[in-house]
């Protein structure tokens, strides 16, 4: 590493000329036409980690696609043997947190699964990476995987798509695939490239964003919603509500109405929200066991998708959306950042709302270990990260700084079956903290986490496995969001602070 870092330092100067090169694009009002293309090919020096990006994304183009079944797809495999490159013939176990109904593929048969979702990073990637090489074939593959999935996969009674937390599309029979019984639709993380989908296939993305609308919101009076519906028969009985999946569908709705201007989204957005209001934004001090805490990380999430809706919808309409969610997302702002979270000590992020006399480490997020329907305080941090590059908030900086330190001297325990997500969380915390600080000790500890990272989860292989204890690769693990934590780590090894990889946090 230290032969690693001293190159680095040599490699300073020629940085910094491209950083200056960038800013006198950007100080002549065309950062928008820059020729990465071009600025990258120009001498620009390699690091340690983009060789492991590239490799990433060519043997997934390569490798990775639906070629098989009756109808060649394109869509990129959720899970790999790495040794071979092949589709699995078996479902291997399950990395720690991870239930087996959850995983990329039908319940009782091998993980052949195609799932958008849990590869949404691995898209962005593509994406970046286009415009950093120059190569079409990059943003292709993405186009080719979103429109067909759009145009081929979509209910045809509820308008879903067969993605998320349960479904997946079976790229070896050409049908829906479930871990449940029941085919449930529920989002796994945020949908970021609804801007793209609108372009390659726009009535199947409106349709879905009416079906997120009549298949998961039960009362449209009331609001009342179920965070699963039936792919083919739509609503079912209210349940558990859970702010961060009524945070994705708010977002969804809002990028629906940008794109088509149809109100029955605006009208979806003022229906969830008055209900989210009445329920999520006071701090409530619990003291009966019936009593339900609000889960502090569905809060962050909540105000994270809320913002981002927000700068969506115009400024004037009748139901005041936009004032609405901005005001809806600073008053979560302010019950997470008041929370008693306890990062000095490592125990971390507290995770619910509950009386100081009840709380116990279990309730506090921790570094490395991966539990079913948990954060570590990486991942939260990330979406800390979010709040603080979109509102400027100092508390967010100040919680941000505490957790990256939180990393400055951790590694797993034998004992824990860390995820690749995590190592590339704590990679672009270090980042963020070093963007916040400008303090040297946060880039190096992203740059040895990230050594690391590429040991134990590449070896010689260009897949990483799904968790330090399994060796197939299995995307529900957070394999993209590694990768393109490598990329943002490529980037600051070269000096090059005028161009963004996409941000690392939309795992929430």
């Amino acid at each position: 590493m230290e032969k690693l870092l001293m190159h680095s330092k040599r490699r300073l100067k020629k940085g910094l000329v491209i950083c200056l090169i960038l800013a006198a694009y950007a100080t002549r009002g065309v950062g928008a036409d820059l020729d990465l293309k071009a600025i990258f090919r120009e001498g620009t020096p390699s690091s340690p980690f983009i060789n492991v990006v590239y490799r990433y994304a060519d043997a997934m183009l390569q490798n990775g696609r639906d070629t098989y079944g009756p109808q060649k797809s394109g869509l990129f495999l959720s899970a790999f043997d790495r040794e071979t490159l092949a589709p699995l013939t078996i479902q291997p176990p399950a990395p720690a947190g991870i239930r087996q109904e959850n995983r990329p593929g039908p319940a009782d048969g091998p993980l052949v699964g195609g799932n958008p979702q849990l590869d949404q990073n691995l898209l962005r990637l593509l994406y970046f990476l286009k415009e950093m090489s120059g190569q079409e074939r990059y943003a292709q593959a993405a186009d080719d995987e979103l429109k067909w999935f759009l145009k081929n996969t979509q209910s045809p009674e509820t308008g879903l798509l067969p993605w998320g937390e349960h479904l997946c599309w079976n790229v070896m029979s050409d049908e829906v695939a479930c871990g449940l019984a029941e085919p449930l639709h529920e989002f796994a993380r945020p949908w970021m490239l609804w801007g793209r989908c609108f372009e390659l296939a726009p009535e199947e993305s409106k349709r879905f964003a009416l079906g997120l609308w009549n298949s998961h919101i039960a009362d449209h009076n009331s609001g009342a919603f179920n965070p699963h519906a039936d792919f083919y028969k739509g609503p079912a009985e209210t349940s558990p509500e859970s702010p961060r999946q009524a945070g994705f569908y708010i977002r969804t709705w809002a990028e629906a109405y940008a794109h088509t201007k149809d109100n029955t989204f605006l009208k979806a957005i003022g229906v969830l929200l008055t209900r989210l209001d009445a329920k999520c934004t006071s701090k409530t001090e619990q003291t009966k066991p019936e009593d339900t805490p609000q889960n502090a990380c569905d809060i962050l999430s909540l105000a994270i998708d809320c913002d981002g809706a927000a700068r969506k919808v115009p400024p004037h309409t009748s139901g005041g959306h936009r004032t609405r969610l901005a005001r809806f997302a600073e008053s979560q702002d302010e019950i997470f950042c008041s929370l008693p979270h306890e990062l000095a000590s490592k125990r971390g992020f507290l995770m619910r709302c509950v009386p100081a006399a009840v709380k116990t480490d279990d309730l506090y997020t921790p570094l490395w270990d991966p539990k079913y329907g948990g954060n570590t305080t990486a991942r939260v941090a990330m979406m800390c990260v979010s709040r603080y590059e979109n509102t400027g908030n100092v508390k967010y900086r100040d919680l941000i700084i505490a957790a990256a330190d939180a990393y400055m001297d951790s590694l797993p325990d034998d004992d824990i079956d860390a995820w690749p997500m995590t190592f590339g969380q704590a990679v672009s915390l270090e980042l963020a903290a070093f963007r916040a600080t400008a303090r040297r000790e946060y880039y190096t500890r992203a740059f040895k986490l990230g050594e690391i990272a590429v040991e134990k989860f590449f070896a010689n292989t260009p897949l990483p496995r799904a968790s330090l204890k399994t060796n197939h690769y299995e995307s529900t693990t957070g394999a993209d969001t590694l990768v393109l934590a490598l990329a943002e780590l490529h980037l600051t090894v070269l000096h090059i602070t005028a161009v963004r990889s996409p941000a690392n946090t939309i795992d929430r």
